[in-house]
């Protein structure tokens, strides 16, 4: 019954025409390999993370106040693995913007839109392993 019931959430997997290419490989991989996948991705994450940092710190100047890296547990339940992963924690001071419109939402869009189209890293899909988190200068998450 297990195994119908992931091949039925397997073939409901939509691609378009966005989707990374890893997505398709990686569902069709064994347990052991996508378990290997996401190791082997972490490792990929954290060599560039310092090139993240700085095109973030260039980017929001001012307005980003620190960025601080840290890691966060997380268990990927169909393969029964749990690692710990990147975490990229966002401080902002929007005290000098207007206060019309919810800046800390609009950067937290943009740092998910920079990830993905910059650095390739859409962490909407399952088994990527990075998070990321956005506060505001009242130390309020996001």
């Amino acid at each position: 019954m297990r195994e119908l019931i992931k091949k039925i959430l397997r073939e409901a997997i939509v691609l378009t025409s966005d989707t990374p290419d890893w997505v398709e490989k990686f569902h069709e991989l064994s347990k052991e390999e996508r378990i290997q996948f996401i190791k082997d991705y972490k490792v990929r994450i954290e060599r560039i993370l310092p090139k993240i940092i700085e095109f973030f710190k260039v980017k929001f100047g001012d307005e980003l106040v620190k960025i601080e890296i840290g890691e966060k547990g997380t268990h990927y339940g169909n393969e029964g693995f749990s690692i710990q992963r990147p975490n990229i924690k966002f401080y902002f001071d929007f005290s000098k913007q207007k206060k019309d419109r919810n800046w800390s939402l609009l950067a937290k869009r943009e740092v998910y839109k920079d990830l993905k189209s910059y650095f390739n890293l859409d962490i909407a899909y399952y088994g990527t392993p990075l998070e990321y988190e956005v506060f505001e200068m009242t130390w309020t998450k996001v």
